[in-house]
This record gives structure tokens, sequence and C-alpha cells, in this order.
């Protein structure tokens, strides 16, 4: 008999962004899924890429960006944060970086929308753009 993944409750947003970089770097479409909310109003925008919409949309969009061979680690920084009752916005800078050893592979503006449901807090949107280059130099922060 096959083992049922109980999905976690993610009790803060800020607990749900951290578990969505987590499977991100991973590589774990199953980990990233649990992030979300299953719903099909859900939207995710990868940069440069297509409107993804709907749960099954944005898993198959995951499992793409998955398949290459390349492993992402994010660093976020700038953030902006504003929490209600039930909806979370955050907005920040992701320093993308290439492989083991870190090498820069540039910066984007992504969008995090989070959603409480009763299952816990859990993402509905995610958009990510190229950011423009910048004449000053920012440092990345901790991951929040």
């Amino acid at each position: 008999m096959a083992k049922v993944r109980t999905p976690p409750i993610y009790t803060t947003p800020t607990d749900a962004a951290l578990a969505f970089y987590q499977a991100f770097e991973a590589k774990d479409v199953d980990a990233m899924m649990t992030t979300w909310a299953e719903d099909e109003e859900i939207v995710c925008v990868h940069p440069g890429g297509t409107r993804l919409v709907g749960y099954d949309a944005v898993r198959q969009g995951w499992e793409q960006l998955f398949a290459g061979d390349a492993r992402l680690t994010f660093r976020l920084d700038q953030v902006v944060t504003i929490e209600t009752v039930g909806l979370a916005m955050q907005s920040a800078v992701e320093h993308v970086a290439l492989g083991s050893d870190g090498t820069p592979r540039g910066a984007a503006i992504c969008t995090n929308v989070f959603m409480r449901t009763p299952s816990g807090w859990r993402m509905v949107m995610h958009h990510a753009s190229p950011a423009p280059i910048s004449t000053t130099d920012n440092p990345p922060g901790p991951l929040h």
C-alpha cells in the first residue's frame, strides 16, 4: 500500500513562502504543489513565460521547469509584505544563483499572493519577471 503524504499546514504566509522556495530549490514538484491552493483560480507566471491558470496547468509548468538540469538557489531581498485576515502579498527581488558553486544568474522581481484556507496558508499567485539591470549593488539578504 502506497504511503499517502499528509499535506503540511502552513500557519503563516511566511511559512508557505519558505516552503515554496525550498521546494523550488529541491526541484520537488509534489512539495511545490503542497504550497499551492488546490483551486482552479490559481495563477503562475515564470519570467518570460505564459500565464498558467488552474492547478493542473500550474503543476505542468513546474514539472517542465524542474525537468531541466539547472539547479537554482534563491535569496530574497527588499521584501515587502502586506497581510490581512485572509490574504497576504509578498513582493521581493529574487537573487537567483545557478549550480552548487552559486554562480549568479540574475534577479527577478516577484509577487507572491497567499490565501488562508481551511488547511493553512497557500499560494494562489506567483508572478516573476526579469529585474532590470541595476547600477547599485544590493547584496542578497536572508531567505524570508
